[in-house]
């Protein structure tokens, strides 16, 4: 069977018993290393909040529905999950392409929006960024070298359009992106 196509995002939520964060953090470095055996790349580690202190996320990027498929089935994926229940619970969610930008704050999960109202609305949220970007910090950066100047463009970019920029532009276009359909008489 050919391999799928378009990444797949994976979030792993744990609510961590209290005192047994190392554990977590120990836990979580294996599942890094095991994981990109099967593919997986972009690890994030989300530290907690204070609305809710024993919650710790881990997002995870695979190049394609394979990839998270066969790290699903593994005996390494099991084993580590089932480490895992001695100090936290889970809760898994997924997400394909842009569709995890377009989450309204504090709402249930729905249809995403089509690909070109998706494409619209992040370039609505880049393009001020890069303009931003390109005037005041790129040329901070003119006497780095070109492969360190090349990564924190992005770096800057995806974390401030993932977290700051996107749940804004999401809210503000909600009505276009997300419009309310009416009964059928």
């Amino acid at each position: 069977m050919g391999s799928e196509r378009g990444t797949v995002t994976v979030v792993i939520t744990r609510d961590v018993v209290p005192g047994r964060e190392s554990d977590y953090e120990e836990w979580a470095h294996r599942v890094v290393s095991a994981s990109a055996r099967y593919g997986a790349t972009g690890h994030t580690f989300l530290t907690p909040d204070s609305a809710d202190p024993a919650r710790r996320v881990l997002i995870a990027q695979f190049p394609d529905e394979n990839g998270v498929r066969a790290w699903d089935k593994s005996k390494e994926r099991d084993q580590l999950v089932q480490e895992a229940e001695e100090f936290s619970s889970l809760d898994i969610q997924r997400a394909s392409g842009l569709e995890s930008w377009f989450v309204l704050p504090g709402r249930q999960a729905i249809v995403p929006p089509p690909r070109w109202k998706q494409l619209l609305a992040t370039l609505v949220g880049a393009y001020p960024l890069v303009v931003l970007m390109t005037a005041f910090v790129l040329p901070r950066l003119a006497t780095w070298p070109l492969l360190l100047r090349s990564m924190v463009f992005p770096i800057v970019l995806l974390t401030a359009m993932t977290y700051g920029v996107m749940p804004l532009v999401t809210k503000a276009l909600r009505g276009w992106l997300y419009p309310r359909r009416r009964p059928e008489p």
